[in-house]
């Protein structure tokens, strides 16, 4: 049996595992039908509901009338005592009180009121004296279900029927009060006698809900996990390739359309990553060998008689050289491959600005001291020299402001120039693009100054972007904070 189990279970988990989502969700609802059906089967097996107690019409009227004879020919002590031997008390409640019953001037149902008229001439009293109070059995009343229900037939043996229970002379009831006015002004009250603890009526209806919360919960869970772990990995892998540049590969999905998802995700990341880095290779052999070139065109211009033409010729072969190095400084894989290390921020910009000042340039730091973050540091040192440069090339002198929140690094590059008037602020990114503004020919830059630092910025996952404050220009750069 322990062999037949094992094996069972051994071979349904791989099956379970890969149903697709529609039937894994399908199955998980018919479990939790099936569990919850089972969960309230063995409440009603482990807490019975109170019983039905089946009373022949002509009984109960005999009992009210014996007990109230009985009431009336005695008083006290001995009349509760007697109340409580006879025989129909085992299923009715008798007592005696003084003050006259809430129902006593109440018309009630037709089958009240039969049963009224019916204690009344066995009495000998009029209907007057006599009150009946009946309430229908509803087991979604939830104080009347507590306790145990009486059905009222006309005869015993009988079958029922709903033509039976629908006639005047029968009921099924969750409650029943007869106040009958004894001769001495007293009142007689008699009700069906409770048979089970209510207490135990609720405790099942409280086992039940709580029961039936725990199994959708479970099951929900199962299915809300079946869904979002494997969207959550994705998530992941996709941050980390835009993060790092370097495909991480999805495997183990155990639902088939996951599983079709992460194979076509982890096969556009190959692709992806070997485009990139055949366009990137190819891009960089071509600014490698352009120095060659570049090399014989100086030597040549250096043989040019006009002095005017020489130097003419020099500057443009250095602007060439410059783009040149630019560009494989834009390209170069080390700058891919960079490992990622735990660095003060706060240290690494203080660094940047008193080189700067050490060079005759005006750049102070306004901050905190100390701001650890994991980044590939000669990556990011590189990005935040070009913002500082161009903002001491262009802006005169340069303020570095390091914002530490909860959630971010935010650090500014406020300088006093005019900046990048709003209309060019994408050009501005865009490789080997040189505004016609300040940002011109004659300063001698490539372009590639600030790709190369949005490039850098977002493969931290950060952002980039441009403010202009009431004096200057700010270029503000946001490093998100790894979660703790």
């Amino acid at each position: 049996m322990g062999r037949f189990g094992g094996s069972f279970g051994g071979r349904f988990r791989p099956r379970v595992s890969r149903l697709k989502l529609a039937p894994r969700i399908g199955f998980a609802i018919v479990l939790t039908v099936a569990a919850a059906y089972l969960l309230n089967q063995s409440l009603q097996y482990l807490i019975p509901p109170p019983p039905f107690v089946m009373v022949e019409r002509a009984w109960l009227i005999d009992s009210v009338v014996r007990g109230a004879r009985l009431a009336e020919t005695s008083a006290g002590a001995p009349r509760d005592k007697a109340l409580g031997a006879m025989a129909s008390s085992q299923y009715l409640d008798f007592s005696v009180t003084h003050a006259a019953p809430p129902i006593a001037h109440e018309p009630g149902s037709r089958f009240a009121q039969g049963l009224r008229r019916s204690i009344a001439e066995d009495l000998g009293v009029p209907v007057d004296r006599v009150a009946v109070l009946t309430g229908v059995y509803d087991e979604r009343n939830m104080e009347r279900a507590a306790r145990n229900a009486i059905v009222v037939i006309p005869e015993l043996p009988a079958v029922l029927r709903s033509e039976t229970l629908a006639s005047d002379e029968s009921s099924v009831l969750g409650e029943l009060r007869i106040s009958v006015q004894l001769g001495g002004g007293g009142w007689l009250t008699v009700t069906q006698r409770n048979l089970t603890a209510s207490w135990r009526h609720y405790a099942r209806i409280a086992f039940g809900i709580v029961g039936n919360l725990l199994i959708v919960i479970l099951f929900s869970v199962w299915i809300a996990r079946s869904i979002v772990v494997p969207l959550t990995r994705l998530s992941a892998a996709i941050e980390s390739l835009g993060r790092n540049r370097e495909p991480a590969l999805l495997a183990e999905m155990r639902l088939p359309e996951y599983a079709a998802i992460a194979d076509s995700f982890n096969t556009m990341q190959l692709r992806l990553k070997r485009f990139i880095d055949e366009r990137m290779g190819m891009l960089a052999a071509i600014s490698h060998d352009l120095r060659t070139p570049l090399t014989r065109l100086r030597l040549m211009a250096e043989y040019v008689d006009n002095a005017e033409q020489r130097e003419q010729l020099l500057l443009n072969v250095g602007e060439m050289e410059t783009m040149v190095g630019d560009a494989l400084a834009f390209m170069r894989a080390e700058a891919r491959s960079e490992k990622v290390e735990v660095v003060d921020l706060a240290v690494l910009l203080i660094s940047l600005t008193d080189e700067y000042s050490d060079f005759g340039n005006r750049v102070s730091y306004s901050g905190p001291e100390h701001a650890d973050l994991p980044c590939r540091p000669v990556a990011l040192k590189r990005a935040f020299s070009n913002l500082i440069a161009n903002g001491c090339k262009y802006g005169g002198a340069v303020e570095v402001r390091l914002i530490v929140t909860a959630d971010a690094f935010a650090v500014d590059v406020h300088d006093e120039g005019e900046g990048i008037p709003p209309e060019f602020e994408e050009r501005a990114f865009q490789p080997f693009e040189r505004l016609e503004t300040s940002r011109s020919r004659e300063t001698g830059g490539s372009g590639l100054g600030l790709a190369i630092t949005r490039d850098i910025v977002s493969s931290h996952a950060g952002e980039i972007g441009f403010r202009r404050p009431a004096t200057g220009f700010i270029v503000h750069v946001r490093l998100p904070r790894p979660a703790a």
